[in-house]
């Protein structure tokens, strides 16, 4: 059997079954993973691709993306437990500037705080909606706690920004208040930054949306956003107001968003992978070489812009990395780990036992 390098990734390590993966079953996937695979991290991934190198026995790359708190305060202590590395891939943006330290698993085992009081994770859409909307959010890293983990964890890129904007003028639906993704406030935002964040008005269009790297941004225009705010509250009211609405926006506008230059996306591009990369370094003092695309989105213009600034870029795409083919550096597979004890197992023996 030809030996292969495996790479998942997490997101949030949970204290109780929910939306996301328990710490109990974390640590049983640890347990797992430790006597199938060998354990090393993404520098030495990189390594036996860049050396063409075969690993002895299947091996695998632990990672987790955008930077929770919940990381440190379960993933981390596990991860410790078993003498295991992994990597993180933090949003530069959303690192808390505190000299703070919460209270992990392992004050727990050593009876220094009680289980309820360590961190109760919010979910991933509520924490960045609160970061989008506040500036913060409690629910993510802490520079002094990042810090504390490279003991276990080689950090990566993620981005500064990890938001969603329109990239297509079909409208696909109106917000009515409770629909959306997470980041619609800054998809009508109207800057590279956060400073022009704009939540929703009721009837404001959805249109397409990926992560705003890897697309020729959309701004909804300002007089389609002028009409909309125009109607009457009780326009809202009507039984089929989403289809008047879709008929009176057609009717007026011959088109909604207007389409950045593909020089200014490139100028937009840059500023973001150079500003996340600096500001991730100098927090850490370590080099940042190796870079997640956020949610996975990715086109051959932002591909090829990330190989100015990093050694390697990683997808959502499902596969295994073989060393001795001929491997794309900046589109390289990660396999997404459910939070279902099964599915972890389906993946483990589909990906990294049988391939």
């Amino acid at each position: 059997m030809r030996s292969k390098i495996f790479v998942i990734y997490y997101h949030k390590i949970l204290p109780r079954f929910g939306f996301d993966v328990y710490y109990k079953t974390f640590d049983i996937e640890l347990r797992i993973i430790k006597k199938l695979f060998n354990v090393i991290s993404l520098e030495e991934a990189f390594w036996y691709l860049s050396e063409g190198k075969v690993p002895d026995k299947p091996s695998i790359v632990i990672t987790f993306d955008d930077g929770y708190v919940d990381n440190f305060v379960y993933a981390y202590p596990l991860l410790k437990k078993h003498r295991l590395k992994a990597t993180i891939f933090p949003v530069s943006s959303r690192i808390l500037k505190e000299d703070r330290v919460r209270p992990t698993l392992e004050d727990y085992w050593k009876g220094d705080v009680s289980f309820n009081e360590l961190h109760r994770p919010k979910t991933m859409a509520q924490a960045n909606y609160e970061f989008l909307t506040k500036g913060w959010s409690n629910d993510f890293l802490t520079i002094s706690e990042l810090n504390k983990m490279k003991d276990v964890f080689e950090i990566g890129g993620h981005a500064k920004i990890h938001a969603k904007v329109f990239y297509s003028q079909e409208i696909k639906d109106f917000y009515d208040g409770s629909n959306g993704h997470w980041s619609l406030p800054y998809s009508y935002g109207n800057s590279y930054d956060f400073s022009k964040i704009e939540k929703p008005t009721i009837g404001y269009p959805i249109f397409p949306d990926k992560n705003n790297l890897a697309v020729k941004r959309g701004y909804l225009k300002q007089e389609v956003k002028d009409f909309i705010k125009s109607l009457d509250k009780s326009f809202f009211k009507q039984k089929d107001w989403k289809g008047k609405l879709k008929n009176e926006l057609e009717k007026n506008f011959s088109s909604f968003l207007e389409f950045e230059t593909d020089e200014e996306r490139e100028k937009r591009t840059r500023w973001e992978l150079e500003t996340s990369k600096r500001e991730l370094e100098e927090l850490t003092g370590e080099k940042v070489k190796h870079f997640s695309y956020p949610f996975g989105h990715y086109d051959d213009f932002l591909k090829n812009i990330v190989k100015d600034y990093f050694y390697t870029a990683y997808t959502v795409e499902k596969g295994i990395i073989e060393p001795s083919k001929k491997n794309d550096y900046f589109k390289l597979p990660r396999i997404a780990i459910a939070k279902d004890f099964i599915s972890f197992l389906d993946k483990i023996v589909k990906y990294g036992i049988l391939k």
